[in-house]
């Protein structure tokens, strides 16, 4: 007993330092985030709203966050939802030749470089002729956030008892509405966590941007990135960490709705 204790121990001290390594870069940009000094100062000698008030009087910073970033993440989030768990819906409920490899192909935006994706959408946007600005943007964005929606909701039509919604069928219920009755109330959290992932990825996506996004479409991400190009303050660093806030806030929503699913 005491041999099993003393390897748990050891087993966690990898997991602690592989942490660390992740967390480590947060914790800096946070902790200048709140410095009192007018540089990138670690430790900061001492804390303060000053960079977050400079946040919220820079139009440049709060026109990226709430004109663009946000609608576009919500807009994007939604497309996404609808087409992934109308997608994931049809392939749970047919059989048909070639469907494992429509599941690799709706996968394929998540393990393919968005450089080159965002580089791919750019040339196609072009025979089009569609300028980029917001509307090319948003299309990218669902095209990145589908693939999360689909397997999260996917994942849960898979342990979902067909035979419930055939009792509701057997009752008298049209196949329709068996499916808005029994089925569709069990995927409600499902599609909820797929809905966070998607916003979370265009909330925070830089690589799409930076081909679609026009001058008046600038997303935050983009925005910062910008910045530190000309600018030394920490206004950067209150600006990534509102942005690490949202995204934080949004996967642990998407957490405890995965426990409630499991459960």
């Amino acid at each position: 007993m005491t041999g099993s204790r003393s390897l748990l121990s050891v087993m966690w001290i990898p997991t602690i330092l592989v942490l660390g390594l992740i967390l480590l870069p947060v914790v800096v940009v946070v902790a200048i985030g709140f410095s009192t000094s007018s540089t990138y100062a670690f430790p900061p000698p001492g804390l303060s709203l000053r960079w977050f008030w400079s946040f919220l009087e820079n139009h440049t910073f709060t026109d990226a966050l709430f004109r663009v970033s946000l609608p576009l993440a919500f807009a994007s989030a939604t497309g996404a939802t609808l087409l992934g768990t109308l997608a994931a819906i049809g392939i749970a409920r047919t059989e048909f030749a070639g469907k494992r490899f429509l599941e690799l192909l709706f996968v394929t935006p998540v393990v393919f470089p968005q450089i080159l994706l965002g580089v791919g959408l750019f040339l196609f946007y072009a025979q089009l002729g569609l300028n980029p600005g917001l509307p090319a943007l948003c299309i990218g964005h669902i095209v990145i956030g589908t693939p999360y929606v689909l397997r999260t909701v996917g994942a849960a039509l898979a342990g979902i008892d067909m035979r419930l919604e055939e009792a509701a069928r057997n009752l008298g219920a049209p196949p329709a509405l068996a499916f808005v009755r029994v089925t569709l109330p069990l995927l409600r959290s499902s599609i909820i966590s797929g809905a966070v992932f998607a916003f979370i990825v265009s909330f925070s996506d830089i690589n799409l941007a930076l081909f679609l996004a026009a001058a008046d479409s600038a997303t935050l991400p983009l925005q910062i990135l910008a910045q530190m190009q000309f600018a030394s303050d920490p206004t950067i660093a209150a600006a990534s960490t509102l942005q690490v806030l949202v995204v934080g806030l949004l996967v642990l929503l998407a957490q405890g709705l995965s426990k409630r699913v499991g459960t």
